[in-house]
This record gives C-alpha cells, structure tokens and sequence, in this order.
C-alpha cells in the first residue's frame, strides 16, 4: 500500500489512472470479497468483470421490480427518473467503450440524441433486454481487452487517463447510479430482488 510520502512523488496521468486503480482496487478488497480475491490471485481485469456482472444482475433485477406505472417515477422535479436512470445505464454501457476504442454495438444508433429517443420509447421489458446486452457489450469488451490496449492513454470524463483507469472511472459512475436506483426503489417501497 503507498505511503503519504510515496503518494505525493506520483506526477502525470499514468500516476494519476495507477493510482486511482490502487485505490478503487483497495476499495474493493475491503469488502467481503477480499478473501476469494486474494485467494484466487485474480486480476484487476477479473475483478472488473466480476464487478460488471453483479451490476448487472442488480441493474436489471431493479429494472424488473419496478413496476411499469413507476417508471415515470422520479423525487422530485428536474432529477432523473427510474426510466431515465435505465436510459443512462444502458447509454453507458454501449458507449463507454466506444472511447476505449471499441465500436458501437449492432443495432445501437451511432446518434447519441437519437439513441436516447429510441430508448425512451421502448416498454419495460424492451428496455430491460436492451439494458442487460449493453452489460454484456461492456462485459465482453472489458473481458477481450489485452494489457497493451489497458494501459493506452485516453481523455475520460475530461481527463488524461489509461483505459484500466477509465474502466474502474467508469465502474465507479455506475455505482453511483445503481445507489440511485436502489434510493428510488426503497421509496416507492421495492424491495431489492438481491435483499429478499
């Protein structure tokens, strides 16, 4: 683990993109997870693949247990709502790796504009599918990404980063809004499908 003293030798992007994979991954390691981590010897890649799955199965197990009347639902004026955090998801997953040097899915509009249009007028089980093959384009791309291409830098989120930190970058702003949607079930009391 870096010390104060080390962290403040650490200068430019690839410092910044390693050290905030050290300390996403330290993050991670601190939860019940640690042990079958260490234990396997997993990657950094595996632990991000293993991360997007379970986002997944959450995102899309939210997805269903909302109720179609809610997802219009949203807490109070100019925020997203339950559908419009689905959207975004589902964007994310297909266009992230567009900036990792990945192209757009098949059937997925190259228009970001007109792909939002499109989603918001699917039905809830269309955009739930959508959203789950949009997990699986960010899974797959994650998972097929050779180490030459993770430590390429790129500009994510406005700044200089590799790819293995915009990844976890990435990861990190889906949480976020997997917190939102969970925030947005427990008040329209909806029990999380894994919390049952």
């Amino acid at each position: 683990m870096p010390t104060a003293h080390s962290l403040t030798r650490l200068r430019g992007p690839m410092a910044t993109s390693r050290l905030f994979a050290a300390l996403s991954l330290t993050l991670a390691l601190g939860s019940t997870m640690a042990a079958p981590v260490l234990a396997q010897n997993r990657s950094i890649k595996d632990v991000q693949v293993a991360d997007l799955r379970t986002m997944q199965d959450k995102f899309v197990g939210l997805a269903e247990a909302f109720p179609a009347n809610t997802y219009d639902w949203r807490p109070m004026e100019g925020v997203r709502s339950v559908k419009d955090v689905l959207i975004l998801i589902t964007t994310e997953g297909n266009r992230f790796p567009t900036q990792w040097g990945a192209p757009v899915p098949m059937g997925v509009n190259a228009d970001r504009g007109a792909e939002m249009q499109r989603l918001q007028a699917l039905s809830k089980p269309e955009l739930t599918a959508e959203l789950g093959r949009a997990f699986d384009h960010i899974i797959g791309v994650v998972e097929r990404m050779d180490d030459a291409i993770r430590i390429r830098e790129i500009r994510f989120f406005g700044q200089p980063v590799h790819i293995d930190g915009a990844i976890l970058m990435a990861a990190a702003d889906m949480h976020e809004h997997l917190g939102q949607l969970i925030a947005y079930a427990r008040m329209n009391h909806i029990v999380p499908p894994w919390s049952r």
